[in-house]
């Protein structure tokens, strides 16, 4: 019964992870639209209704946000803090896994992919899925023991089988058929076996010259004006943005003041004295200590053992007094740049004609304390009732405070110039009920408090030409250098064939890279070309001695003779070929699972309301 009510508590989880598991262990990232104002104008599906819809299907917000709180309950459970970032990744994980779920499940029924009773006895009998496999009750010493797996599947002692056959029916079966449909698309051959064998195995003996275009800048002229507007006309839809907004903010800086550092002090002072009324040391460290190596399980900690060390191992101040202390001293407080440290000399010792010391601390990080936040805070609110009733302008005069700007901010953004991860503010931003010279409330995050207006709107539409322009003209002068280079590497290739040696074409040549003899796999990037998959695909169908090129490279053009290739050995290939059919098959099946379940994406409306919560 410890196994049912292990599986009821994780079955919302299971369904989902089966896909992460089972499905050729894919992650697939979804495909996120914007949400549909018109529905919510129109009254269709109001975002208090639905955090999101994907092929009509409605998310309900309540379930979204409890399955976003379980799973950062799970990560808490795993010594994880969960900050503001970590949960952005959790609701982006959640809704990945939505989609996914909605779109999966929804094939499955078009298809009709049931199963009989006859198969779930088989794959639970021959084919067990992970959850069980990993299921500490079917293991014996950490590892899946298949005697006691069939055991409990052979002499059930109740109905504790009966909830996972009805997982096995409805969900793991009809997706392992699902699995099967996609893969049945995928086809590997020997020839590719063999070719991907001499790739990562087989090395090629190379000699050429890389032709950079950015070694031509000098030859190429800057594009006219007439240029950039014609790129831009020709490409105006890489041209297209979203609203933005515009906010300037003033910031409190979270960070100890003096006050702070006084009180640490005090704090590590009562831990002297209460030293040396006789309390134990390492139990106070494991207590108070802010040295995070000090911790070695959740509920076990070194006492503040450092070990032995030598000198200009310890930053100085921390270094200077434990090595003029006597052994068995209490040394401090110590003030480094990482706290102060209250410090017990254990032991020291000469070794290798060097002296060494085998200590313990208690780390004190000056953090700030509560009377610092408390007056950060009251400053963060005084500004705000001040930008909101007398504008923020005058504000920020009346309060000797500056602003910062963040501009060009889009409604999905997380991070704020300035101010770091804090989607608070974007909402503040793009609210509906926010106008230009709206002040914000008091907002925070890890590191600030902000206080914030909106300045300007700036619509959906085309950027202009004169915002974009420079950024067009780095783009058409590469292009032109790449060219440039296509077309000297044309010039390089007939010297190469009328017998000249690479290195007397080179050294005459600043423009030119030269690929000195290099020896290597496929796999591997040749020296100055790096990694080139059109240079690989020539290669594998070139003869020894043979010149090839010119062929395009990430920074250019190169022309290359191939000088040797190593024998083919074939027992090698006949004792990796099994491996190398494995991992081509799935990632080919990766890869049709990725273009199958893109395509779903591609063919159905999802709406993300999820900027209206988050």
């Amino acid at each position: 019964m410890a196994l049912m009510t292990s599986m009821r508590e994780r079955m919302h989880f299971v369904l989902w992870a089966l896909l992460i598991l089972f499905l050729l262990s894919m992650t697939i990232g979804g495909m996120v639209g914007g949400a549909n104002i018109l529905d919510t104008i129109f009254g269709r599906v109001s975002p208090a209704e639905a955090i999101g819809i994907v092929d009509g299907e409605i998310i309900s917000p309540n379930d979204f946000i409890r399955t976003v709180n379980t799973r950062a309950e799970q990560y808490r459970n795993s010594g994880q803090e969960t900050d503001e970032r970590l949960l952005y990744t959790i609701r982006n994980e959640v809704w990945d896994n939505y989609i996914r779920d909605i779109l999966v499940t929804k094939q499955i029924d078009k298809l009709n992919l049931e199963a009989s009773d006859e198969e779930v006895v088989y794959h639970l009998r021959n084919n067990p899925p992970p959850f069980l496999i990993q299921n500490p009750t079917f293991q014996t010493d950490g590892v899946f023991d298949p005697k006691k797996y069939a055991q409990a599947v052979n002499n059930p002692t109740g109905n504790e089988w009966a909830e996972i056959e009805k997982f096995m029916k409805n969900t793991y079966i009809p997706n392992y058929k699902l699995q099967q449909f996609i893969a049945s698309s995928v086809v590997v051959t020997n020839e590719e076996v063999k070719e991907k064998y001499i790739i990562d195995n087989v090395n090629y003996t190379v000699e050429g010259i890389h032709v950079v275009g950015r070694k031509l800048a000098d030859e190429v002229p800057n594009p006219s004006d007439d240029e950039l507007y014609q790129y831009y006309i020709d490409h105006i839809e890489d041209f297209t943005k979203e609203e933005t907004r515009n906010i300037r903010y003033v910031r409190w800086p979270k960070e100890s003041v003096a006050r702070d550092t006084a009180r640490v002090f005090e704090e590590a002072l009562e831990l002297i004295e209460k030293i040396k009324n006789n309390a134990d040391f390492a139990s106070l460290a494991d207590q108070f200590t802010d040295d995070p190596s000090n911790q070695v399980t959740p509920d076990s900690g070194r006492g503040g053992l450092l070990g032995w060390f030598g000198q200009g191992q310890m930053v100085p101040a921390f270094e200077k007094a434990v090595f003029s202390a006597k052994v068995g001293d209490i040394v401090g407080p110590v003030l480094t740049q990482f706290g102060y440290h209250v410090i017990k000399i254990n032991d020291k010792r000469v070794k290798n004609d060097k002296e060494e010391v085998n200590a313990s601390h208690i780390l004190l990080k000056i953090n700030m304390g509560s009377e610092t936040r408390e007056e950060l805070r009251r400053q963060a609110t005084r500004f705000s009732y001040d930008a909101q009733d007398y504008g923020f302008d005058a504000a920020l005069d009346t309060q000797k405070v500056e602003a910062r700007k963040a501009q060009n901010l889009t409604s999905m953004a997380i991070s704020v110039p300035g101010i770091g991860f804090m989607r608070e503010v974007v909402k503040f931003a793009f609210d509906d009920l926010t106008e230009i010279g709206s002040v914000s409330d008091r907002l925070e995050n890890d590191n600030y408090f902000i206080i914030a207006v909106l300045d300007t709107i700036s619509p959906a539409g085309n950027q202009p030409f004169d915002l974009v322009k420079n950024n067009i003209q780095k783009i058409v002068l590469a292009d032109k250098q790449k060219s440039a280079a296509n077309n000297l590497s044309k010039e390089i290739r007939k010297i190469m064939d009328n017998g000249l040696s690479v290195t007397d074409i080179v050294s005459d040549d600043s423009r030119l890279e030269l690929v000195a003899t290099d020896k290597k796999t496929l796999s591997r990037g040749f020296n100055s070309i790096g990694r080139s998959y059109k240079l690989i695909g020539t290669l594998l169908d070139s003869e020894v001695g043979e010149i090839i090129g010119p062929v395009e490279t990430a920074r250019g053009y190169a022309i290359v003779k191939l000088l040797s290739v190593s024998p083919f050995d074939s027992t090698d290939f006949q004792n990796k070929s099994a491996d190398i059919y494995t991992k081509l098959t799935t990632e080919a099946q990766q890869n049709a699972f990725d273009s199958w379940l893109s395509e779903l994406q591609e063919n159905v409306e999802i709406v993300d309301n999820r900027k209206y919560y988050y």
